[in-house]
């Protein structure tokens, strides 16, 4: 399937700030299942288009979200803010099937996938790549992943490296066994040996086969559960 790349903006939810941001689609009229694409703090933006350009490829509309504009370490309040006017901004795109939203997090990114699915009911899938299962001592304070997903209600895929540096998998496999003790619908896929950054093709931790290995999994695992939403009627 062909896809487009295309800048946007938006308005943020405080009614004040624009976003820029870059939405992929793929051909034909539609409606589409769509992504909302949280990226990391770290590289350029031309990693994430690149992401954004599969999963338009695949039959996605996918927005990537420039949540940056606020800097490598908004407050939450700002995080939700812009959350807000992302998803405003794909009810507005006529070609989106609203029944069958899923939300990608890379990296930092994955702390925002938590905060969006909680504040939006409309996202049906989550998929954290590299993601936290705490924040990190820089981070802004805010609740911990950890906790965010026992107000989780919807199929969750994670997707980690056993050698991330910065976000240990001793603390993913805590949340796994935590998630897994309430009852919720997930998967956890761990790549031996894979980096902090490893399915983003411009991060310094970028590692091939771990990526490949992780984009067939998500691929699956959206046709699965977005498929489920269809059938149910959203």
């Amino acid at each position: 399937m062909t896809a487009r790349v295309e800048p946007v903006t938006y308005l943020s939810g405080d009614g004040e700030t624009t976003i820029p941001s870059y939405l992929a689609s793929p051909s034909g009229d539609g409606p589409h299942p769509s992504v909302l694409i949280l990226r990391g703090v770290a590289g350029p933006d031309a990693g994430y288009t690149q992401i954004a350009r599969r999963l338009a490829e695949w039959g996605y509309v996918a927005l990537l979200h420039g949540w940056k504009i606020r800097g490598a370490n908004p407050p939450d309040a700002e995080v939700y803010d812009d959350l807000d006017g992302a998803l405003a901004y794909l009810r507005s795109v006529d070609r989106v099937d609203q029944t069958r939203l899923a939300v990608f997090g890379f990296c930092r990114g994955g702390v925002h996938a938590l905060m969006a699915a909680r504040a939006h009911r409309e996202l049906r899938v989550i998929v954290v790549f590299h993601g936290f299962a705490f924040r990190s001592a820089t981070s802004q304070p805010g609740p911990e992943p950890y906790d965010l997903v026992e107000g989780v209600n919807v199929p969750m895929l994670v997707l980690h490296g056993t050698e991330d540096e910065q976000a240990p998998v001793e603390g993913m496999r805590r949340m796994e066994a935590r998630m897994r003790t309430l009852g919720k619908v997930c998967e956890f896929t761990f790549y031996e040996g894979a980096p902090h950054g490893f399915a983003v093709r411009t991060h310094p931790g970028y590692e091939a086969h771990a990526a490949t290995q992780s984009f067939e999994e998500a691929r699956r695992f959206l046709a699965t559960h977005l498929a489920a939403e269809r059938a149910r009627g959203g």
